[in-house]
């Protein structure tokens, strides 16, 4: 009786200790309480969460569970987004948004984007953006020309009405257009001026005390240095609803050490027809 005891008991030790192995290591199961990603999962949604790495995890178009900042005595908090950039791409930013892989992601609604006007018409563009609850928000001017600061969302709303309220003569601000690399692990790295503001948190992180920014330049042990190697891939994520967007337009750049893994099918779901199949 006592050795069929030991055998029982040492049998579901057995199962707990791989049952907490493939948590850990291969499968997590996590409750979706988010709306960031509403058009494929829904608040309330239990998915399994594939955490073997391999070249398709995670992977390029995949809804992917990473870890957010953490802050000191809490854990760090974990967020959904789709991965669209991986090590390697080049990224294109521009008034319009985030090209990737030839596909344009369109700024968060709440980007604020400049923009020119004849100075001439301040006043009546001033009474027009008070009636819209539009907030002027300056950004110098000279003898002609006024530049303010408008989001996108105002942008449309003004430029729905301006037409039929008012003749002017609309002067977006200049298009500026940058581009950087998404560092990918042990791979020569450029650094520019882009590249040094959108790596800030990962070089730092990586080097340590070794690496300090000055006047907008990188030193590594006390040398000015342009180029680097880094020890980790790294990725852009993206959100499909913006309003509820926790993502690399807030994040920065996504190390490989954050991210938990594919978020892979649903085991539960208020929609039945949804279960058990693969989440894209």
């Amino acid at each position: 009786m006592t050795r069929r005891l030991i055998r029982y008991l040492t049998g579901l030790v057995i199962a707990a200790l791989i049952a907490l192995g493939l948590h850990l290591f291969c499968i997590g199961s996590y409750s979706i309480s988010t709306r960031s990603m509403s058009d494929a999962l829904q608040e309330g949604d239990r998915v399994f969460v594939n955490k073997v790495r391999n070249v398709s995890n995670p992977g390029r178009g995949r809804i992917v569970l990473f870890k957010g900042h953490r802050t000191q005595g809490c854990q760090a908090p974990l967020f959904l987004s789709r991965c669209v950039g991986m090590p390697g791409d080049t990224v294109i930013i521009d008034e319009d948004g985030f090209r990737i892989a030839g596909r344009l992601y369109p700024k968060l609604p709440k980007t604020e984007n400049m923009f020119r006007i004849r100075k001439d018409i301040k006043e009546p563009l001033m009474e027009l953006m008070r009636g819209l609850n539009i907030p002027y928000r300056s950004a110098g001017e000279d003898s002609l020309s006024l530049t303010f600061r408008l989001t996108s969302c105002e942008e449309v709303l003004l430029r729905d009405k301006l037409p039929r309220l008012l003749q002017i003569e609309w002067l977006p601000g200049e298009r500026r257009r940058h581009r950087f690399v998404i560092p990918a692990k042990d791979s020569l790295y450029r650094i520019d001026s882009i590249s040094l503001l959108i790596c800030r948190e990962a070089i730092l992180t990586e080097y340590g005390n070794r690496a300090s920014i000055r006047d907008g330049k990188l030193y590594v042990d006390g040398r000015h240095t342009r180029y680097l190697f880094f020890r980790k891939n790294y990725y852009w994520m993206l959100s499909d609803n913006e309003d509820e967007a926790v993502d690399s337009r807030h994040f920065g750049l996504i190390p490989e050490t954050r991210i938990e893994g594919n978020v892979w099918f649903r085991w539960y779901s208020n929609d039945r027809k949804k279960l058990f199949k693969r989440i894209e």
